[in-house]
């Protein structure tokens, strides 16, 4: 009984300790709980943390939708960025509305956040204080200068102005003066270029009948027709207007930006000659020339009567040279070498210094070099200096055929210009992401082969294009 007793005694204190422990674990859940939804209900959260630190003005350069990254140029940094982005990435224009990240263009300019370290882009919101004036046709670039001036505006260019043809960086000397733009930029300074509208080729073949005629490639271009041209035409189509002496035809062609029209004309008919084609090959070509003592202009081959016929050349400091020629069917070729004349000072014979200056045509070496349509030779190539503005074609078999613009001083020194290597025409063909989700195959240089009027060896498939006509200039 005495144990039963002491037993009892024991159990009540432990007990009343396990209650009071249970009591104050119920209390303090309860405590714990009240004090979660009072947080709750007072608003009181964890704050996210804002992860894009970095703000920068940039220039849109390209996008690549498959690997979800975005390339872009920095304008106050110099630098250049390829930043990753996501769903969550914002985009939105101007005027703050959204958009998708493919619908931004090369050229634009935009304002971002991003994290530095990560290179992960927050947003991208084109730039409000930014303006643009698209398809503009008439400007004056003069990117040596560092100026352009657009209608009675004169804006200023920067040396690191980012320019952009079919999506894919040029150089500024690669814009000529028939191409169509648009101008970004921040109040009187021009930070991109993008060319709307480009340029492409018109090369002619088996024009034995024509040279010595006139070309028309629609309003576009009107010019004598010489040996070995390649003319420089807007991209759009076109009638061609082909005339000479018994001749009028007429052919429609297309012509692409970067690629090259081939304009076969072996199938017009040569009437019976009533005159004949002469070409002059004077030297110096500072020579004025008179046929017949009619002056002539030996830039082009000339149509003469058949016969005999007398041609003279003269140009200061050499001596005047005259002698006759025969026009026959056959193209005839005129060629005279002026000597130097001799200057008598005293018992002493010294050589007069010739007048006129060159340019030279220096790099790269190996190709074709037109000026304005004209072919001047094989660079290196030197010829006569004209002042102004001018547009220099380079040409090679197997490399995309490129432009550049020139401005020439009118002084009497010589000039000389090197231009970078042409590129092979497959590497551009391999495929390269540039704006939206969207790949270009086929960049090179595609010879559309135009015969009459229909147009072969020009397979499009896709955005690629392949020819198995190709015909190269002889």
């Amino acid at each position: 009984m005495m144990n039963r007793n002491k037993i009892q005694k024991m159990i009540k204190p432990l007990l009343c300790g396990l209650c009071l422990i249970l009591t104050g674990c119920s209390a303090a859940s309860m405590a714990r709980e009240s004090t979660f939804e009072s947080a709750y209900e007072n608003g009181e959260q964890e704050e996210p943390v804002n992860i894009y630190t970095s703000a920068a003005s940039a220039v849109i350069k390209s996008v690549n939708a498959q690997d979800q990254t975005i390339s872009v140029y920095l304008i106050e940094r110099k630098e250049n960025r390829t930043l990753s982005y996501d769903g969550a990435t914002m985009v939105q224009d101007k005027y703050g509305s959204a958009m998708s990240m493919v619908q931004l263009k090369a050229g634009d300019v935009a304002d971002l956040t991003y994290n530095s370290e990560l290179d992960r882009a927050g947003s991208v919101v084109l730039s409000g204080d930014a303006w643009s004036y698209e398809g503009v046709v008439k400007y004056n670039l003069d990117a040596g200068k560092g100026s352009a001036a657009i209608g009675d505006e004169t804006y200023s260019i920067d040396e690191t102005v980012l320019a952009f043809s079919d999506g894919r960086p040029i150089e500024t000397d690669e814009i000529i003066h028939q191409d169509v733009l648009t101008f970004r930029g921040k109040g009187h300074s021009i930070i991109s270029i993008t060319v709307d509208k480009g340029h492409g080729y018109l090369d002619l073949v088996n024009d034995e009948a024509v040279l010595g005629g006139w070309i028309e490639i629609g309003q576009t271009v009107i010019s004598q027709i010489a040996p070995d041209m390649l003319f420089t035409v807007p991209e759009g189509n076109y009638s061609v207007r082909l005339t000479g002496a018994g001749i009028d035809e007429t052919r429609e062609i297309t012509i692409e930006r970067n690629k090259e029209t081939v304009l076969d004309l072996g199938d017009i008919e040569i009437p019976e000659p009533e005159n004949g084609v002469v070409k002059f090959e004077i030297i110096p070509e500072t020579a004025v020339v008179y046929v017949d003592d009619a002056r002539v202009d030996t830039t082009y081959p000339v149509r003469l009567s058949m016969g005999l016929h007398q041609v003279t050349a003269k140009a200061s400091g050499y001596d005047t040279l005259s002698e006759y020629f025969q026009v026959e069917k056959e193209t005839t070729t005129v060629k005279m070498n002026l000597t130097e004349a001799a200057t008598v000072s005293g018992n002493n014979i010294a050589p007069s210094v010739s007048e006129g200056s060159r340019i030279t045509i220096e790099a790269p070496s190996g190709v074709d070099v037109y000026q304005d349509n004209l072919y001047k030779g094989i660079a290196p190539v030197t010829y006569t200096k004209t002042a102004g503005e001018h547009t220099i074609t380079l040409r090679r078999t197997g490399y995309i055929t490129r432009s550049y613009s020139i401005t020439v001083p009118d002084d009497n020194q010589d000039v000389t210009y090197s231009f970078p290597e042409l590129d092979p025409e497959n590497t551009e063909a391999t495929s390269k992401d540039t704006l939206g989700d969207y790949t270009v195959s086929g960049n090179t240089l595609i010879r559309n082969t135009v015969s009459g009027n229909s147009v072969s060896g020009n397979t499009v498939s896709g955005n690629s294009a392949s020819d198995n006509s190709i015909i190269d200039r002889k």
